[in-house]
Formats: C-alpha cells, structure tokens, sequence
C-alpha cells in the first residue's frame, strides 16, 4: 500500500488503480486474517486478501467481532459496493461494506501449521491467537530460525539498519514524479502526467500535501489520483528485510562501483505474506514473494540502492509484476548530514496488459 538512515526505501508501492463497475453481489469464503476498528480482512484460498469496511451496527462492531473470532476461523462474507472511502488506519481506500458474516468453523491443524507463514499479527490486528494457532506460530518460527544461515558482517549490517529504522528522521522535500503508461506489447512509454507535491516523511508513512498535476492544483488527497500511485515513509522495507523474524534470505554478492562509490552488494529474497507491504487493488490486497538486491556504502553499512521485485501474483489478481529501485544519498539540513532518498523508479504491469512507470526526483530536503 503501503516507507524505512541508512535509509531503505522512502517509497513503498500501493498499486491503486482507477476505480471501474463493482459487482452488486459479492460473497467470499476464506480465512479470517484481521478485524481493525473499521475493516475487516478475509484471506481467500489463493490466499489474495478481500478488504470490506464494517458498518456502523452493534452486530458488526469490532469488540463484538473479536469477542467471537480468532485467527484463521473459516467465514463467509458478503458484501455490498460502497463510494470509495480513505481509511486511515488500515492506510487504504475501502470498497465495500460488510453486509454478512458466518461462520464456517476453526482452521485445520495443516492451516494452523501455515499461519506463522502469513504473519497477520504483525500488523494492526484486534482478533487474538488461539492456543493452538500462537503454538503453530512458535514452532514454525523455531523451524526457520533453525534453518537461516548468517555471518558476523551481516549481523553487523542488519544492526546498523534496524537501528536506523528505528530512530527515522522526520523531514520535508519536494517530491517530482513522471509517469508513463504502455501496453504490453508496445516498448515506447507514452507521458501520462506529471506529479509534484511536497512530501513529508513521518516515520512510515508519506504525507503529501499542495499537490499539482501537470502544473494545475489537484483538489482532492494524493490517494484519489488515477492510476498507479506510491506510497510509504523513510526505509519501510528495513524492518521486513533485516528482521530476523521476517526471514528474508540475504546472501552477500560482492563489491560493486556505483555512481562512482565502492558499494557492497547483497541479493535477497523473501516468500509471499512475509513481511513486505501489500498490493491493493480496490478491495483485493495481496503480498507477492520479493527478489532483489541492496547496496551498502562500505564499511558504513548503510542501504544506498534498494532494487526490488515483486514476483508470482495469483493469475486473479490484477497485478502482474512490479520493480523498484530507490536511491539515496547524504544530504545537508541545517548543517547536519543525513542519508536521505534522492530518486526512485517503478515500473508495474497488470495483468489486463497496461504497465505503468514513475520516474521520481526529491529535491530541497528540509526540517519540518
């Protein structure tokens, strides 16, 4: 949706798309994920995420639901198309309302196995782990803590970034993105618009506020955009890449010469529903498998180049794939230097066939 001095990627994709004819009828079976105070997730067999704002009924709330449900319980929703609306703690547009809630019944011991692999607590979430589920998560953490390898200059790496990430500097810039649009078999990228906006950089999050598209003022929150938008704050994918309990695989690749710096480079990976943000598309949201590689300054260990690629999307889905690389560099505020995002790049392909690409420029990086 939805990013993390060293700093890794200021940018995290949320891949809203422009809002098309909804179903009248919409019912889903799946797995309960997450009840926030406003939403609700259900996780499908094909394991895409459904998204469906609770209505404002003693039925629906949400002490009422997690008085109820745990984890992983077996449901049936249905639900009914709403006027999109901007929910701020699920950091999303919703695009439905629940309508019907049943209950199928408890998860099988084989799924409660699986839970700890889609790390719904990780995240907002009221609903409570049964005994059961809380004992599958353990041992499955156990297993893959047993199978990861490490080094020391990893363990080094990985301490210097989640340190960063945990103290992120809060800071102001002016934003400059170009997007371009293509079709599938065209390789010629067409000029879509052009986004300016001041952005400021509070933790995790982006807040864009006096936004212009193609010179003129946009009216409306950056989110009511058309077509594929970014999103996030300072190195959202520190956290998920170098938590160990988010077990991404990272192996060292050498040193490498960028933009005249000696860097070192390591490649990595990371399974679908680790701990990577989320895909949306209207009211599905899905977390596809990652692969790419990071670009350290040496023997600093800060993240300078973040290349990233979202991999393996349910043929449902509308997302097909999506590459991110994310540059940053020391900039001056103030006389103090900090490790800050100077450029970024996406490109995202949809399963329809329409691609997407932004080319981003931050300038005049600034206090607050």
């Amino acid at each position: 949706m939805r990013l993390r001095a060293a700093w890794l990627a200021p940018v995290v994709v949320l891949g809203l798309a422009p809002s098309r004819a909804l179903p009248e009828d919409l019912v889903f079976s799946g797995r309960l994920e997450r009840v926030r105070h406003e939403s609700i997730s259900v996780r499908l067999p094909n394991r895409i995420l459904i998204e469906a704002r609770l209505p404002n009924t003693a039925d629906f709330a949400a002490p009422t639901l997690v008085a109820q449900y745990n984890i992983g319980d077996h449901v049936r929703i249905a639900c009914k198309p709403i006027s999109r609306v901007w929910e701020e703690e699920a950091f999303r547009m919703q695009y439905l309302e629940l309508e019907k809630l049943e209950n199928l019944g408890p998860p099988s011991p084989e799924e409660l196995s699986r839970i700890y692999e889609e790390h719904p607590w990780r995240r907002l979430n009221l609903l409570k782990r049964s005994a059961a589920a809380a004992a599958a998560i353990a041992a499955g953490t156990a297993k893959l803590n047993a199978a990861s390898q490490s080094t020391p200059e990893l363990e080094r790496v990985r301490k210097i970034n989640l340190d960063f990430a945990a103290n992120l500097p809060e800071f102001t810039a002016d934003e400059t993105a170009k997007r371009f649009t293509s079709r599938a078999t065209a390789a010629d990228w067409k000029p879509f618009d052009a986004i300016q906006s001041e952005v400021a950089f509070k933790g995790n999050t982006a807040v864009r506020t006096h936004i212009l598209r193609d010179g003129k003022p946009w009216p409306q929150i950056f989110y009511a955009l058309p077509g594929f938008l970014w999103t996030g704050g300072v190195g959202i994918e520190l956290k998920p890449l170098f938590d160990p309990g988010c077990f991404a695989s990272i192996a060292l690749e050498g040193p490498q010469q960028v933009r005249g710096k000696q860097l070192m480079a390591y490649r990595f990976s990371a399974l679908a529903d680790a701990c990577f943000g989320s895909f949306d598309y209207e009211y599905r949201r899905y977390v596809p498998a990652r692969t790419g590689r990071i670009l350290l300054d040496d023997p600093g260990g800060n993240v300078i180049q973040y290349e990233e690629e979202a991999i393996e999307f349910p043929k449902e889905f509308d997302f097909a794939y999506r590459k991110e690389n994310v540059s940053w560099d020391f900039v001056k505020i103030g006389g103090t230097s900090y490790l800050l995002p100077v450029a970024a790049e996406f490109e995202a392909f949809y399963s329809a066939g329409n691609r997407w690409r932004v080319v981003m420029e931050y300038k005049n990086h600034r206090h607050m």
